[in-house]
């Protein structure tokens, strides 16, 4: 099970550094979490950013999620869920 830590962006100083998650040597063989903020164009946007991917990386899987609504925070449970099936995860924010 994936660990998750949600930081506020707006917070100052480098504490927030200790809980990033290591970066990636390759995509090629991850599975890519795109999660769909529900705004206007936000779909047609991941779908362009999926279709890149792939064409570049052998991207083992893509698995999709929505927000309930972009006016609020994503569900801590649906971030979680997302987080233990994934390798990394593309937010999509369009309109």
């Amino acid at each position: 099970m994936a660990h998750v830590t949600l930081l506020d962006p707006t917070s100052q100083g480098d504490a927030a550094e200790k809980f990033l998650a290591p970066r990636l040597d390759t995509f090629d063989r991850k599975v890519m979490g795109l999660l769909d903020i529900t705004k206007n164009g936000s779909d047609i946007f991941l779908d362009r950013v999926e279709e890149l991917m792939r064409a570049q990386f052998d991207i083992a899987e893509v698995i999709r999620v929505k927000k309930p609504t972009f006016a609020r925070p994503a569900p801590i449970a649906l971030l979680v869920d997302l987080a233990d099936q994934t390798d990394f995860v593309i937010e999509g924010l369009a309109d």
